[in-house]
């Protein structure tokens, strides 16, 4: 009888056991930054100690939704950096539930529905910002299941799930003011996909006013509250800047942009874009698709934005960002050995021509918006959600990690048009095989990732440990900004004279103190060192 009862919800617990498999294999525990986190949990931190909250003067976000988040978890297992990732891969499964549900809820073929889930939950940029306090899959969950309900608000022309919808919006934006577009995206869809009369007139506008109002009352509270961080929406008015000053270096920015975006997502989602090709069959193409594939890889070597182009997470032939210090003080991007240039052209290559799909796509939507064909609500409204959350940051610069919402979104965009045949068994292993090798990168990346910080932070602690002040290690950009970082004095990490510092690289010109090695999956030696430079002690001294 148990076992009837949980059929009907198996894929959902094979997606649940396989995360919790890949938790235990990667290992999240360490009491560490990671990237930009050590300014969220400082802000969880000063909550959980004294009772009030405070935004540093770091980040540009709303933030406050996140730092409650954390909050809670906090208050119920002590605050740690452990207990903070934790509660982001609570988040990460959610999200990787809210994607199969939504995959469901389009009409997506179980089959594809559960190898798309498995491919957007493998991504390695998702997979990687799961296991550290970033708010980037947070807001990612919030985004998928506000998409699920809107969706589901177009399908049945009901007011309930679009309140649910609404108060997930809400939510995302106290996470990052991104949020706010969502209303714009709703309001086009509603005019594109329903009658004009008063009801859907009603329903357009109810979520971004409703949106407007959440806005004006937190920028209200936040201002009179002192609460604001100085950076508050710096992004926003770069952006207006910068479109007020149009020239041609800006649309050449945003044109490489959109390529790189495109590569990132016709790579990652090669499988699916691939099989819509096969399946369309776009023979009297084949030319054009040869020439566009050369014509914009070419572009992209001469951009210099062959992937990983957009440094953030995946770099290189790792996962980070990595920052320890190199001999000229600048942040290295992976532990070596690193990937050759050639590997990357390919790499590129094959993401420029699955990318191709979604081009054939959008042809194949306006020409029927042009014929006045019948079209799924969600088709367009995956299709007008993409390029409107896209548009801000090809104008304002974007990372990788941005891009986390549209790969769900694109499947549903993709997915949703003759895709139940199934594949032939090249097609079928070829996918398979993708998945697999995405996997083992992701996987041993993150690991590699996590590794690496443990060892890096043991090695810190013994310093301290042994009496040696912190303005005496360069122990690395979250290391500097926990310890450091100051909204009184502008140069505060000249406050850091790098008698003891931590890098990869032996060959810095100073003795090495200590020789570290960690657990490397990931191809190359797991390597790292501890430099003294006598010198700078005894000018300090």
């Amino acid at each position: 009888m148990a076992l009837l009862k949980i059929k009907p919800f198996k894929d959902q617990l094979f997606l649940l056991l396989l995360w919790l498999l890949l938790i235990l294999i990667i290992n999240p525990i360490g009491d560490f930054p990671l990237n930009d986190d050590w300014c969220y949990a400082k802000s969880v931190k000063t909550l959980f100690d004294k009772g009030y909250l405070k935004l540093y003067n770091w980040g540009e976000m709303t933030l406050v939704g996140h730092v409650f988040y954390g909050y809670l978890f906090t208050k119920m297992f002590g605050f740690s950096f452990t207990v903070l990732r934790w509660s982001t891969l609570v988040m990460g499964f959610f999200t990787i539930l809210g994607t199969y549900e939504l995959f469901r809820l389009t009409k997506i073929p179980r089959w594809f529905r559960l190898f798309s889930t498995l491919l957007c939950m493998m991504n390695p940029i998702f997979l990687s910002l799961s296991f550290s306090f970033m708010t980037d899959v947070p807001f990612y969950c919030l985004t998928i299941w506000a998409f699920y309900f809107f969706t589901k608000a177009l399908q049945t022309d009901s007011w309930k799930p679009l309140i649910i919808a609404v108060f997930l919006c809400c939510w995302a934006f106290t996470i990052r003011q991104l949020a706010l577009v969502f209303p714009l995206v709703w309001i086009v869809t509603v005019a594109l996909t329903e009658k004009r009369n008063f009801k859907n007139i009603a329903k357009a506008l109810l979520p971004a006013v409703i949106l407007l109002v959440a806005h004006f009352l937190f920028y209200h509270i936040m201002e009179s509250e002192g609460l604001l961080q100085e950076r508050y929406n710096s992004k926003f008015n770069q952006l207006i800047e910068r479109i007020k000053h149009l020239d041609i270096r800006l649309f050449l920015g945003i044109f490489s942009y959109i390529l790189v975006c495109l590569s990132y997502l016709g790579f990652l989602l090669s499988p699916i874009h691939i099989y819509y090709i096969q399946r369309n069959r776009f023979k009297r193409d084949t030319w054009i698709i040869s020439v566009y594939v050369i014509l914009i890889l070419g572009l992209l070597i001469k951009f210099g934005k062959v992937l990983p182009g957009l440094h953030n997470i995946w770099i290189d032939f790792g996962i980070g960002p990595t920052t320890l210090t190199d001999i000229g003080a600048n942040y290295t991007y992976t532990p070596t050995p690193n990937a050759p240039m050639f590997f990357w052209w390919i790499i590129t290559g094959i993401g420029v021509f699955s990318s191709i799909a979604l081009l054939f796509r959008g042809i194949s939507l306006g020409r029927k918006v042009f014929e006045k064909k019948v079209i799924r609500s969600e088709v367009i409204f995956s299709c007008v959600f993409s390029i409107i959350y896209l548009a801000p940051f090809l104008v304002a610069g974007v990372y990788d990690r941005y891009l986390l919402p549209l790969f769900p979104i694109v499947i549903v965009f993709l997915a949703s048009y003759e895709i139940n045949p199934l594949p032939n068994k090249i097609s079928k292993y070829a996918a398979f095989v993708f998945l697999g090798l995405i996997s083992w990168f992701s996987v041993c990346g993150t690991h590699d990732y996590l590794s690496w910080n443990r060892v890096r932070w043991d090695a810190i602690n013994r310093l301290l440990d042994a009496g040696v002040p912190t303005n005496k290690i360069q122990g690395g950009a979250e290391f500097v900004t926990w310890y450091h970082f100051s909204e009184a004095k502008k140069r505060w990490w000249e406050d850091v004279t790098p008698v003891y510092t931590l890098v990869f690289s032996a060959d810095t010109g100073n003795p090495i103190h200590e020789k570290l090695s960690y657990s490397r999956w990931l191809p190359g030696e797991g390597v790292m060192y501890v430099t003294y430079c006598a010198s700078l002690e005894e000018e300090i001294e």
